[in-house]
């Protein structure tokens, strides 16, 4: 089977189904683009976080501020939205990584993997390069050492809930049903980074960075599933094989 003869994704073009490896070539020329735009905004973070200038100050006035009108009740709830972000995340990776493993479909197993489990090592990583410490506030709900740039949950929920709901767009052709999935995952990935900023585990210069260095990965992983998928038809797989 051609990409051609594939069933048509509702969010394809006609040139896309006319013309595939044009459209492949731009789809990852346009990742290429929107990719080195975020990586200038991270480095742009990470020098302005060494400087001490204004960045910083807006991240001591943001979790101060959060920290004098935060409640007991708030923290309750904000840990539960901060838990969706890590083992919650964690175990609905797996599950869907399961299923797409029992019907065989590498290309998207390989897909939500790399988004969870590669995000999760390079949020790692990153955290040991830059060693920045976390606020003061921290130390209520962080125990023992870690570091605090960029933002694991942040970064993590919008590479793991962004690939999902990307592989859900994929088989959505109701219009309603494609908004409600990009404003579900834009608000629940955005709480889970306000929740970090409201238990004052994380300074706001964390959290964008995270969600930037989330960004550049789904972007990586999905430019990459799109490669997987055009040899996979271009091999005379069917799509779910």
């Amino acid at each position: 089977m051609t990409p051609s003869d594939s069933p048509a994704r509702p969010w394809r073009s006609r040139f896309a189904t006319v013309h595939p490896r044009a459209y492949l070539g731009l789809h990852g020329l346009g990742g290429v683009l929107i990719v080195t735009a975020l990586l200038w905004a991270f480095g742009a973070i990470v020098d302005a976080a060494g400087e001490k200038g204004a960045m910083v100050n807006l991240d001591v006035v943001v979790a101060d501020w959060l920290q004098s009108h935060g409640s007991e009740a708030g923290e309750s709830i904000f840990s539960l939205v901060s838990w969706i972000g890590a083992p919650v995340l964690a175990a609905v990776l797996v599950i869907v990584m399961v299923a797409f493993a029992i019907k065989r479909d590498w290309v998207r197993t390989t897909a939500v993997a790399s988004a969870g489990v590669g995000g999760a090592l390079l949020s790692y990583a990153m955290k040991a390069l830059f060693h920045r410490g976390r606020p003061d506030f921290a130390t209520e709900f962080i125990h023992g050492t870690s570091w605090s740039f960029p933002s694991g949950h942040a970064m993590d929920s919008l590479a793991g809930y962004g690939v999902l709901a990307y592989l859900l767009l994929e088989v959505t052709h109701e219009k309603g049903r494609r908004r409600a999935i990009i404003a579900t995952t834009i608000v629940l990935v955005g709480a889970i980074g306000f929740s970090r900023l409201y238990l004052g585990v994380h300074y706001l210069s964390d959290v964008v960075g995270g969600y930037i260095a989330g960004a550049v990965w789904l972007l990586v992983c999905i430019v990459g599933y799109r490669f997987a998928s055009s040899h996979r038809f271009d091999a005379g797989s069917s799509p779910g094989s």
